[in-house]
């Protein structure tokens, strides 16, 4: 099915809320930017460290940088972190509260100042992250996920999770599911987004973009268990079997 929406005046109202968005957005992706290339800028070799805890939840609060989380058949966390900066080192933090895993970090104030995360996880733990500016990039997780970030791409492939909460303000998802899931919910103010899930089932669908288009080529059923939600204000909207 595809849905086509002219500029309207509502259209055009979330045109320029878009305008006004994607400039923040560009704004603090142009720091982020500046935070990777800036004259006189360090980069001192990735630190690597295992939490042994137990642990069912992984919380990472990035800045302007990256984060990547790979689900593997391990029992521990391994996190690498490669920081960026101009005269003094970011501070990071990693914290465990119960079986929650915190990692976050925090900036003097300088031109250049970033942690990018690369982390492995058991593949069934619950992950909620977020940054300002950087892609977000989840593969082969299988727990509940909930990704937000103010500008960037978030990319999810192999995902056996039940649950799954994607928000970019400003750039794009592409999601992919190996196991039909209960409930997606996709969004962007600024952005297109690719949901691919199994051909197996049916899904009860709601897709709206107000503009661009929306194409939905899944079986549908409004009585399915299987529920997928997506909205973008301005970019397409493709929801495919695989």
């Amino acid at each position: 099915m595809a849905e086509c929406h002219d500029v309207s005046d509502r259209s055009r109202g979330v045109l320029a809320l878009a305008a006004v968005t994607c400039a923040a957005a560009l704004a603090i992706a142009g720091c982020a930017t500046l935070k990777q290339v800036g004259a006189g800028s360090h980069s001192p070799p990735a630190t690597t460290f295992t939490i042994t805890a137990p642990v069912t939840t992984v919380v990472i609060e990035g800045g302007a940088s990256s984060i990547t989380v790979t689900g593997s058949s391990r029992d521990t966390v391994l996190v690498s972190q490669q920081l960026s900066y101009t005269k003094t080192p970011p501070a990071t933090s990693r914290r465990v509260a119960g079986t929650t895993l915190t990692l976050s970090y925090s900036c003097p104030a300088q031109l250049v100042c970033g942690v990018a995360y690369e982390v492995e996880v058991p593949q069934a733990v619950a992950l909620r992250v977020s940054t300002r500016a950087g892609a977000i990039t989840l593969n082969g997780l299988g727990g509940s996920v909930s990704a937000q970030t103010y500008a960037g791409l978030i990319t999810a492939s192999d995902l056996s999770s039940q649950t799954a909460e994607l928000k970019s303000y400003a750039g794009g998802i592409v999601a992919t599911f190996s196991v039909a899931p209960a409930s997606v919910s996709a969004s962007t103010n600024i952005g297109p987004i690719t949901v691919t899930v199994p051909g197996s089932a049916s899904y009860n669908v709601s897709a709206h973009t107000y503009v661009g288009s929306s194409t939905v080529t899944v079986r549908k059923s409004a009585a399915s268990a299987h529920v997928i939600t997506a909205s973008s204000d301005l970019g397409s909207i493709t929801i495919s079997p695989d």
